[in-house]
């Protein structure tokens, strides 16, 4: 044993070996600084897509409320109603406002809506089978 021969290792071949280890190193840092990056990218888009459905289920709720205490006033007013002719009236009144109300709120939704501006940009496709 004594008698084994010392192999070693060339000092040019250990320096390559440690620059290349360094050289990986440095590439996964740079991959995984990437992915970090990507990930907060995708989370604040993620939060500010979440921010507007919110929004946009708030506005929903808001205008499902005013129509049904509009559907509430109209029931009172009809039911205090005293002949076919007011009746008539107030029927044809409340039908007028509540079409121009859901279409002041579909005009709402349709500009708050993050799909419809996104059909509306180009940046997303339809469904399959949906039609534009």
């Amino acid at each position: 044993m004594a008698n084994d021969p010392k192999l070693e290792i060339p000092p040019e071949l250990r320096s390559i070996a440690e620059k290349g280890v360094d050289q990986a190193r440095t590439a996964i840092d740079g991959l995984l600084t990437a992915a970090h990056k990507a990930f907060d990218d995708a989370g604040s888009k993620l939060d500010a897509a979440h921010e507007s459905a919110r929004d946009l289920s708030r506005t929903s709720v808001d205008f499902a409320e005013a129509n049904i205490a509009a559907t509430f006033d109209f029931a009172a007013r009809l039911a205090k109603a005293q002949t076919i002719g007011e009746w008539t009236r107030l029927q044809s009144e409340f039908m007028t406002d509540q079409a121009q109300r859901l279409t002041e709120q579909a005009k709402t939704l349709g500009k708050a809506s993050p799909l419809t501006s996104s059909f509306s940009l180009g940046t997303m496709k339809p469904p399959v089978g949906a039609k534009r």
